[in-house]
């Protein structure tokens, strides 16, 4: 086979399986699981005849796994996350995702929302992520034209997004604000006055069941975790967060309830994604 002139993810494709999601492969280049020459490249470099090609043994098996997949799997694909769809226009898709489905796929991983998505739709890009563990609205756009859209959105803090939360401990007083700076280290955040970035989240109580709270948390900045570490750091983490510190529940009580924000149309979108049942155990909550 020539690689002359053939870019490095087509190559891989042909290589390994054409069922590989787009965004793995410039995931897994971007990490340096695979290389050109010894080097990190892009997915779009042009590869030449006597070029040398690395992937990393383990990401072998990963494409071997893709490779093994049938059409079946993406019409599967298709029906899930259509049943996930809780409003759909020519631009936008937004979703309620389940707790424990992350947004991208990784190495280790074998579904994601991105890989649904692009079976439903091949110009799909995420522009909202949550959590694996968090439940609730995530965004999609249809065309590289409302991602842009969106990301100006989200960057200049036009969008109002909302979280209901189940956490444990006594907290500060029925409304409160959470001031702390956010830095992360590896794959955890941690509150760092001196070198991390600013965060602010404004917390309400909803309802309160002996030591156990229903509260509502309104960022006001979209740091990693940023929900997770600022009720962490005052003691009172969500009920089934393992990485903050609350083993108390089999299931992660964080779920991403609202978002409104306005098109450049001047259309307003204001969605809501019902909570989940296990949100509902601890007593009569609306």
């Amino acid at each position: 086979m020539s690689f002359d002139e053939t870019r490095l993810d087509r190559l891989i494709r042909r290589r390994f399986g054409k069922s590989i999601p787009q965004s793995l492969i410039e995931k897994l280049i971007r990490n340096g699981d695979i290389l050109v020459n010894g080097q990190k490249g892009k997915a779009s470099d042009k590869i030449s005849d006597n070029a040398e090609i690395f992937v990393h043994p383990k990401i072998r098996e990963v494409f071997f796994n893709f490779s093994r997949k049938k059409e079946i799997d993406f019409k599967d694909y298709i029906n899930q996350f259509k049943k996930m769809i809780i409003y759909e226009d020519d631009e936008l898709v937004i979703i309620d995702k389940p707790s424990g489905l992350p947004v991208q796929l990784g190495s280790k991983l074998n579904l994601a929302v991105d890989v649904m998505a692009r079976a439903y739709n091949a110009d799909a890009r995420l522009v909202h992520r949550i959590d694996k563990e968090t439940s609730g609205i995530t965004i999609l756009t249809k065309n590289i034209a409302s991602a842009r859209t969106m990301l100006y959105l989200f960057q200049n803090r036009k969008i109002q997004k909302n979280y209901i939360a189940i956490v444990t401990g006594k907290l500060p007083s029925d409304e409160f604000v959470i001031d702390a700076p956010l830095l992360k280290i590896y794959d955890k955040v941690v509150v760092d006055y001196l070198h991390g970035k600013a965060s602010t989240t404004k917390f309400k109580i909803l309802s309160k069941i002996d030591n156990t709270s229903l509260i509502s948390a309104t960022p006001i900045t979209g740091r990693t975790h940023q929900i997770r570490v600022h009720l962490a750091s005052i003691n009172c983490p969500i009920l089934g967060d393992t990485k903050y510190g609350n083993r108390e529940h089999n299931s992660f009580c964080l779920h991403a309830r609202y978002v409104s924000f306005r098109k450049p149309n001047g259309k307003k979108i204001s969605i809501t994604a019902k909570l989940p049942e296990y949100f509902f155990i601890r007593g009569n909550i609306d």
